[in-house]
């Protein structure tokens, strides 16, 4: 789990190799399930991808293999929601992934963060906002803080919280540069505040890790496209200087 989240290619794809060891080991559990389901979609997200339909297939499969296993498992819950959220975009199932989550585990900090997004998606910040501060406050000293800090930027970029979230995102990158998303992130709320030139050196690090990224592919994949804060972060990284 730490490989994965490090977010290297090689220690990403290691990761995979061990998660798929444990799970073959331990074929009634659905906790490594759960973790492979997001590597898929860390992949895809990563820009990492060469078969986004496969990839997606692949981690519905171990989500649906996982909750087979233990239809109580929050951690799986979670996951399946995130798999609805960015490879799906049914952000409808997913919500009923994190309530399920949450009933059965008031506590579970990642599916308070991966709710609060999928309101950052929809632009509804004070939701967004209200989810991803439970999920720090749950767990502040988690391995992966990173990830909560980069996805609780993310929700008050949607709120119109700019500066909080280059605080954020900025903390997040502290940790981990690897992970394109927070990148995304930081350089759209930059542009927000006008302050350009840092949006357009976040973009040239971000292309680091997304040489292929383009507004358009971004926009497709998005949850948010449908909604008028996509539109805005397009905008925002097609001016910062991400290819059309």
């Amino acid at each position: 789990i730490a490989r994965m989240h490090r977010l290297s290619p090689q220690d990403f794809g290691r990761s995979r190799d061990m998660l798929r060891a444990v799970a073959q080991r331990a074929p009634r559990h659905a906790v490594p399930q759960a973790w492979l389901a997001k590597w898929h979609v860390l992949r895809v997200w990563q820009g990492w991808s060469d078969d986004v339909a496969t990839d997606t297939q692949l981690a519905l499969d171990c989500t649906k293999h996982a909750l087979d296993n233990d239809s109580h498992c929050s951690l799986a819950l979670a996951i399946d929601g995130f798999v609805h959220t960015n490879l799906l975009k049914r952000l409808d199932i997913a919500q009923q992934r994190y309530d399920l989550a949450l009933r059965v585990n008031p506590n579970d900090a990642l599916a308070w963060s991966l709710q609060g997004m999928l309101h950052a998606f929809k632009g509804e910040g004070k939701e967004a906002v209200k989810g991803t501060q439970r999920a720090l406050q749950l767990s502040p000293l988690d391995p992966c803080r990173f990830f909560y800090d980069s996805l609780a930027g993310g929700a008050e970029l949607a709120a119109g919280h700019y500066e909080r979230a280059v605080e954020l995102t900025r903390r997040s990158l502290r940790a981990n540069r690897m992970h394109a998303s927070t990148f995304r992130m930081l350089a759209i709320s930059l542009w927000q505040l006008g302050r350009h030139d840092e949006a357009r050196a976040t973009v040239v690090e971000l292309m680091k890790i997304d040489p292929m990224l383009t507004v358009a592919k971004w926009f497709e994949r998005s949850p948010a496209n449908a909604y008028p804060i996509g539109k805005l972060c397009a905008d925002a990284l097609r001016n910062a200087g991400v290819p059309e």
